[in-house]
């Protein structure tokens, strides 16, 4: 209870308080003796202290005191020293009298403290709520409390508090509520509903103070509203998703693009390589078709001009030296000619197959170059098949060019060799190399490239490697299935 009083008022009262103790004791002196006015002097300090404060009820037991000095004793009594009665009965009333000061303060001090913690805890923006920990019903509802939920004071105490704000937790209110009774606190968010039927997350933390002796168990609750919290982290949360959707959309149409680019690469390089095989074939038959030109035609009028210089020789002795001269140049014509058509396309390619081809090519070529050239084919070497056997051909002459163009080797060896599943080529050189420097990228030249395309149209490879003891070139074709 909160009084206001004043200071003047609080005075005033005290002194009346101890002069109707006095009346109250001269009343009651017969039948009680001369210790009831201290008993009603004492009755008067404990309604000061109570009621007036600490100075007002000290007032009163001195005024009480000289009340019954002056006013119960006689008067040369006052001067000369009391009786031991007398002065043990005072010295007991002012004791007394202080003591009950002492206790009214303090239960004065410890009453303003704890109004003032509940006006401090009431007026608190936070819901504190106070339950009984035997069946979850509410003891202590704030001002916070109704703020935040709708219901009042009166509506809201008494009732259960699960059913009353309909919580909903992340985990059972049970297990919430043993882990509570266990350890002696519990944190969490929950959801509940106001009294507009409206969800809102609350962040809450719950204290278990066991019940004692003397005091029973208290379990005081803090929730505080998180709504707008929450709210902002699931638009986060959902912002973040669709960004996420969005990027997934835009690296799925990206894929997608990426992926029909490459078809469209892979087509264009197919068609490119198709292109290629033709043009490759085409070349070979054209060179076929020169080659027999350059036979069937200009051999043909070589060796009938070689006829006819032979015959104008036998008439004419004159002319002999001369005709002679020409009938050799006639000769070294059509042997020139003969051999440029070899190399166009051999003809012991087809007739006899790629050692017999390969040996005559790489005789010429060393007898032409000065390059001595080892040749390693296994004895009865299988026929290869007619593509496989002219790409390995052509691959050899290839190869054989480049040592004698750039590597400056004086020597070379070629190994060719097949299994039941692949044949393969192996032209290896002492040169210089391919002359660049490690840090430098390998670029192939159109040689080397045709080369490639040739293997790779067979679904074959082509390996070179370059080093400073030489360069090696390594081709492997698959061989057709034999049925």
């Amino acid at each position: 209870m909160k009084i206001q009083r004043s200071s003047v008022g609080r005075y005033v009262v005290a002194l009346l308080a101890a002069a109707v103790a006095l009346g109250v004791g001269e009343l009651l002196g017969p039948p009680l003796g001369n210790t009831s006015r201290y008993l009603t002097l004492c009755a008067a300090v404990v309604f000061s202290a109570w009621w007036c404060g600490l100075s007002p009820s000290v007032l009163t037991a001195v005024s009480g005191a000289l009340g019954v000095w002056f006013l119960f004793l006689s008067p040369y009594k006052f001067f000369a020293a009391p009786s031991r009665d007398d002065a043990f009965a005072l010295f007991g009333f002012l004791l007394v009298s202080g003591l009950i000061v002492a206790l009214g303060e303090a239960n004065r001090r410890g009453q303003f403290a704890r109004l003032h913690q509940a006006h401090v805890i009431d007026a608190a923006n936070d819901a504190i709520i106070e339950l009984d920990p035997a069946d979850d019903t509410i003891k202590y509802w704030n001002q916070g409390a109704e703020k935040l939920y709708g219901w009042t004071k009166a509506e809201a105490i008494g009732k259960d508090i699960n059913l009353l704000l309909k919580t909903v937790s992340p985990q059972p209110l049970d297990q919430s509520k043993a882990v509570l009774m266990r350890q002696g606190n519990w944190e969490g968010e929950l959801v509940q509903t106001r009294r507009d039927d409206a969800e809102i997350f609350v962040a809450s933390r719950s204290t278990l103070q066991q019940e004692t002796k003397w005091e029973p168990a208290i379990w005081l609750e803090i929730n505080r509203d998180i709504t707008e919290r929450k709210k902002a982290e699931q638009e986060l949360q959902k912002a973040e998703e669709q960004r996420r959707a969005a990027r997934e959309l835009a690296y799925s149409e990206l894929e997608k693009q990426v992926r029909e680019r490459t078809a469209e690469l892979e087509q264009s390089n197919q068609q490119l390589r198709q292109r290629s095989t033709q043009l490759t074939r085409s070349q070979d038959e054209e060179r076929r078709r020169v080659a027999r030109e350059l036979h069937d035609s200009a051999g043909q009028y070589l060796a009938a001009v070689s006829l006819a210089l032979d015959a104008a020789k036998r008439e004419q002795d004159s002319a002999t030296i001369k005709l002679e001269e020409a009938a050799e140049m006639a000769k070294g014509c059509a042997s020139e000619i003969r051999t440029i058509s070899h190399l166009l396309h051999p003809p012991l390619l087809e007739e006899l197959g790629l050692a017999s081809a390969a040996q005559w090519y790489v005789d010429g070529f060393a007898a032409r170059s000065g390059i001595q050239v080892k040749l390693e084919i296994p004895e009865g070497l299988d026929r290869l098949g007619n593509e496989v056997e002219l790409v390995l051909f052509r691959i050899l002459q290839e190869c054989l060019t480049n040592i004698h163009r750039h590597s400056g080797s004086k020597t070379a060896t070629v190994r060719i060799g097949s299994d039941s599943q692949q044949a393969w080529l192996e032209v290896q050189d002492q040169g210089k190399g391919s002359g660049y420097a490690p840090s430098q990228p390998f670029r192939p030249g159109i040689g080397i490239t045709g080369m490639r395309e040739r293997a790779r149209d067979l679904s074959g490879i082509l390996e070179i490697s370059s080093d400073q003891s030489g360069t090696r070139v390594r081709a492997v074709l698959p061989l057709a299935s034999k049925t």
